[in-house]
């Protein structure tokens, strides 16, 4: 059995793919209160876990708190089935995606939870805003879709929100400041990972469905996370079920849970372009609880970067 051809667009974010069957047949304003909160709630839920891991996370390493959100994630998509009844579809051609996903999610999330603990999320949310521009290298390998002038505007907007974050008296000098910071540099990773795992996830969620792929993706993120923090951090994880580790990597993880069943749900009433557009709009709500929670500076030049991101996020997913 060979997997049916993309139709050429890519979520993004890479654990909701936006292939989800919806029913989106009411266009009006109830139909508009209900999905739009639902997105800028995910969008909250995201910004909220970078909270969570600089606020009390910081002495917990990064490959512990990716294995306890991986695996929560697998369990609330296994409640999905048990209490849907629906079908559940893993065939062997899809496996070889399932297991890229797993190597990217826990790269991209382990810097995602570093960047966070030890650096600005006002930072990290905007660069992590960068994620649409790049999947489309991989789009275009995978589906042969380039962007469209309002996508070529996203990319231009997106790219000097990004370089905005920092100071400087000339472009160059900005984008040198910003890459010198070790948080920069994390959640540029995380950015890159996370365009290229959206790119698997579409194509893989076309062929069988997002419950059942994010059910194996997740699963198998957990498992492989947790074998390699037995190997490596051991007392680490067996500390983790400490008290106050245990509050902070279930906060962590809940969080990252109502965020997907926020999204997922909203992505059955609303075009997917819409609902990620809204969510990109957590590197705003980085920036606020950065300074309101942990008093990180620059405020002003910050949020209007992540604005800036923001849209050219947005427009580069309208325009797919």
């Amino acid at each position: 059995m060979t997997p049916p051809i993309p139709s050429g667009r890519v979520s993004a974010s890479p654990r909701v793919p936006e292939t989800f069957d919806r029913a989106f047949h009411d266009t009006g304003v109830v139909a508009l209160v209900t999905w739009f909160p639902l997105s800028l709630g995910a969008a909250l839920t995201q910004a909220a876990q970078f909270a969570v891991i600089k606020g009390r996370g910081r002495v917990i390493p990064a490959l512990v708190i990716v294995a306890w959100g991986q695996l929560l994630s697998a369990l609330a998509w296994l409640a999905f089935f048990l209490f849907t009844g629906a079908r559940f579809a893993a065939p062997l051609w899809v496996w070889p995606a399932i297991i890229a996903s797993s190597f990217l999610a826990i790269s991209m999330n382990a810097l995602l939870a570093r960047a966070s603990a030890r650096g600005d999320i006002s930072i990290v949310g905007p660069m992590l805003a960068l994620s649409p521009v790049f999947t489309l290298l991989p789009d275009a390998l995978l589906s042969g879709t380039l962007p469209s002038a309002l996508g070529w505007l996203g990319l231009g907007l997106t790219l000097i929100g990004t370089v905005s974050l920092s100071g400087g008296s000339s472009w160059p000098e900005r984008l040198r400041t910003l890459l010198a910071r070790r948080d920069a540099l994390d959640a540029l990773g995380a950015a890159v990972l996370l365009g290229m795992l959206g790119a698997v996830d579409r194509w893989a969620a076309t062929g069988i469905g997002p419950p059942s792929y994010l059910l194996c993706s997740h699963g198998a993120s957990g498992i492989l996370s947790t074998l390699l923090a037995i190997a490596t951090v051991p007392r680490d994880l067996a500390r983790s079920a400490a008290p106050g580790n245990l509050i902070t990597l279930l906060a962590y993880g809940l969080l990252g849970v109502t965020g997907t069943g926020m999204q997922t749900t909203a992505l059955t009433m609303a075009p997917a372009s819409y609902v990620n557009a809204i969510r990109r709009l957590s590197a705003v709500l980085s920036v606020v609880l950065g300074r309101a929670l942990f008093g990180e500076p620059d405020l002003r030049r910050r949020l209007v970067s992540a604005l800036l991101a923001s849209a050219g996020a947005a427009c580069l997913l309208l325009a797919r």
